[in-house]
């Protein structure tokens, strides 16, 4: 389709086409909405406030009971005025499609407000935590694992000082009737630490000695185990102890600025920014977001984002236990803050795209040595530390072992000396590879705004640079093809970001209100017929296709939102030719490209293309030349869904697989976020009917 030219749009107050009409929902559900919304973002989708009652019991709890709803604010009169204009009959039409399809997103009742009585501990005045009406074996995570064994025991007097930062955090404004015993806070926080191990492993178990351990990593510890435990009540006890961790670690700093150099101190407060940002609740994620700065800040000032500050500790044949033990230690504490280091980098880039805001590091910062292999950092013992270590085969001194170095050169990669996690360093390479994806969008989107189509310079470079990074992407996918599915879906997420605006779509799919929704139409109409959305889309069904392979339980962070933007993908991409298909499109643009299943028309089968299966010819013909029908699958033995027909079905396509990864738990047992995300996606696609829905 032609660029729409100033010719055509200067002088009409509303330019751009009718493109929103097949939205409209087969029962009206129009009157009595508000003429007025706000901004939505991804944060708009979570539930409001906390989940703690007066007269309610943490761990016996009606999840959904009690969520309260805001009024939207008045638009500004230039808003009013544009919404209350004498519109044609056209117009109307298109001005109502477009209002329904962002209602999913207006009356969600998970928009936070602030107000002046509200602060952490105003929507749970009340503490009852009671262990013993939990069926710990109810847990799908306990055991929390066969191959992990946890010495430490949780003493009596350590859980006396627990309950101790608990009350001094609170002070009045919170009551306490009773508190866990010391073996159930010993399982949540065991389940905690595991949890840690199951990804990057940067909570080392066999140095843990709950006696010597700062009472807020230990209340950190717990409210980690909590949300990881897989029961809903649990879960929502962790949402609680992590504001108390939040508040004991400011307290703490500033009454001992020394503190932000202490590692306790740091893993504790990278464990609180995990569980809020992740949490589903828009205030908590909010203030997570906002409060990673100082953590940032504190790492790179102690010098722990530079190579300098590690040094090479050896075990030898000849150390005395005493040496052994002293070795082992500072090994330990050293390589703790390397996982530190890199969980944090990994987090600041998965929040940048979660939260479409800049990263506050730079990937060029880390020449931090890549983390210990998984063997060696999990040897219980120092006898059996220096066992493993001297049976490796090791370069004397590796040098290209960081970040910085890797992406200086990706082939490093596979000569990484012996003692590097494979696994953890081609993460923490992906995700460098991330922040070069980030910047190259960014770029773009500058770039396409401001050149002009006779400069073709900066069309070629960022062709040039989206070739190289995909190229990248494809050649870590095809080399390690054993790598983990978690790690699959980002590299697939990537992808589809390289190929699609998230911006761009986000504004169609209603971030910005009903202009915006309607103007980002006239860029995205021309990305829908290119090869690039079919790229994208490919990529976004392949974002479905790791996602079912992720082990049951394990989607709950940014996994969770990847699968909701690959989702919100192909929908804009079935949206679009949904339009087409209705006569929505220019006469001379509707050419055999927009045909869409042209075999399903004149009576013969055109080939199926699955999004969300294996890379086939009918795959390759589909991405050249546009050829087949683009389906996903759905569960339970339904027939596929026709992507170009069915943005419903995609939707739910979408939503099913979230559902997918906890297959014994009921809709409304889900951790917060998935179910937010489950919920907007259904009613997306609830909000559209389509000739297959």
């Amino acid at each position: 389709m032609p660029a729409l030219s100033h010719q055509n749009t200067q002088h009409d107050p509303n330019p751009f086409p009718n493109n929103f009409n097949f939205t409209t929902p087969e029962v009206h559900l129009m009157d009595n909405l508000p003429t007025a919304h706000l901004p939505y973002d991804v944060l708009d989708f979570m539930r409001d406030t906390d989940f703690l009652l007066d007269e309610i019991d943490t761990l016996d709890f009606d999840f959904n009971a009690g969520l309260p709803s805001f009024p939207q604010e008045p638009a500004p009169i230039g808003e009013r005025q544009h919404l209350n204009r004498d519109d044609g009959p056209g117009d109307l039409q298109q001005q109502e499609g477009t209002v329904s399809r962002i209602e999913p997103f207006k009356k969600s009742p998970w928009f936070w407000k602030p107000s002046s009585a509200q602060n952490a501990f105003s929507d749970h005045p009340r503490i009852p935590l009671e262990s013993e009406n939990v069926d710990v074996a109810a847990s799908p995570h306990w055991p929390y694992s066969i191959d992990l064994i946890i010495q430490d025991k949780l003493s009596q007097q350590t859980r006396d000082r627990i309950l101790q930062l608990v009350i001094q955090t609170v002070g009045t404004r919170v009551s306490i009737p009773s508190f866990p015993s010391a073996e159930f806070l010993d399982v949540l926080i065991k389940n905690g630490i595991a949890k840690k191990i199951e990804t990057d492993a940067w909570i080392h178990p066999h140095t843990f000695c709950s006696q010597s351990t700062r009472t807020e990593l230990l209340t950190a510890l717990i409210a980690a185990g909590c949300v990881c435990f897989g029961i809903m009540s649990v879960g929502k006890t962790g949402g609680m102890l992590q504001e108390i961790v939040r508040v004991a670690l400011n307290n703490l700093v500033e009454s001992d600025n020394s503190v932000i150099r202490d590692l306790q101190y740091l893993q504790a407060y990278m464990i609180w920014l995990d569980i809020g940002i992740w949490c589903g609740y828009k205030r908590k994620m909010e203030i997570a977001e906002s409060h990673f700065q100082p953590l940032c800040t504190a790492l790179r000032k102690a010098g722990a984002f530079n190579k300098s500050f590690y040094k090479r500790i050896i075990p030898s044949s000849d150390d005395d236990d005493a040496t052994l033990e002293g070795k082992w230690r500072q090994w330990v504490e050293q390589e703790s803050y390397k996982r530190l280091v890199y969980h944090l980098f990994e987090h600041d880039v998965q929040v940048a795209f979660s939260m479409t805001r800049n990263p506050l590091t730079s990937f060029s910062e880390f020449s931090v040595p890549f983390p210990a292999e998984r063997d060696i950092w999990l040897a219980p013992t120092p006898s059996a530390w220096r066992a493993i270590h001297l049976s490796k085969v090791r370069a004397p001194d590796p040098v290209f072992n960081s970040l910085k170095d890797m992406l200086m050169k990706p082939e490093r990669l596979d000569a990484l000396s012996g003692d590097a996690d494979f696994n953890m360093s081609t993460s923490i390479f992906v995700h460098g590879i991330g922040a070069l994806v980030w910047d190259y969008r960014k770029q773009a989107s500058i770039t396409q705004e401001t050149q002009s189509h006779d400069d073709p310079t900066a069309h070629l470079w960022l062709q040039s640079r989206r070739q190289d990074l995909h190229q990248l992407l494809q050649t870590i996918q095809a080399e390690h093809k054993r790598t983990p599915a978690v790690l699959a879906l980002l590299i697939e997420f990537l992808q589809m970001y390289l190929h699609a605006s998230l911006d761009d779509i986000q504004r169609f799919a209603g971030k910005y209100g009903e202009d915006e929704a309607r103007r980002s139409f006239a860029a995205l109409d021309g990305w829908g017929r290119a090869r690039a959305a079919r790229t994208a889309v490919w990529h976004a069904g392949q974002v479905l296709k790791a996602a079912r392979a992720v082990p049951p339980y394990q989607l709950r962070g940014f996994d969770s939102i990847s699968i909701y933007y690959a989702t919100l993908t192909l929908w804009v991409y079935a949206v679009l030719h949904c339009r087409r298909g209705r006569g929505g499109g220019d006469d001379d643009d509707d050419d055999d490209d927009d045909d869409d299943d042209a075999g399903l028309q004149d009576g013969t089968e055109a080939p199926l293309v699955h999004l969300d299966g294996l890379r086939t010819r009918e795959v390759t013909a589909f991405l050249t030349q546009d050829a087949g029908t683009p389906v996903l699958g759905l569960r339970d033995g339904a027939a596929p869904c026709f992507v170009r027909r069915q943005p419903g079905q995609v939707m739910l396509a979408g939503a099913q697989v979230l559902e997918g990864n906890y297959p014994n738990s009921g809709r409304d047992e889900l951790p917060p976020m998935i179910m937010s995300l489950r919920d907007l996606m259904r009613d997306l696609g609830g909000s559209v009917v389509s000739g297959g829905d």
